[in-house]
């Protein structure tokens, strides 16, 4: 029983990484985007 708990633990950590790095580079292209936008507006 002990065991499952914490293979769950790390399952539950390695889930909540994968949740940060999935953000984390949902923000990149984000700000990404932004940034070729407003250098698109400084040539107009």
């Amino acid at each position: 029983m002990r065991n499952l708990v914490e293979r769950r633990a790390v399952l539950t950590a390695f889930e909540v990484v994968q949740t940060i790095l999935g953000f984390g580079s949902f923000t990149i292209a984000l700000i990404g985007l932004c940034y070729k936008l407003f250098k698109n507006d400084d040539k107009k």
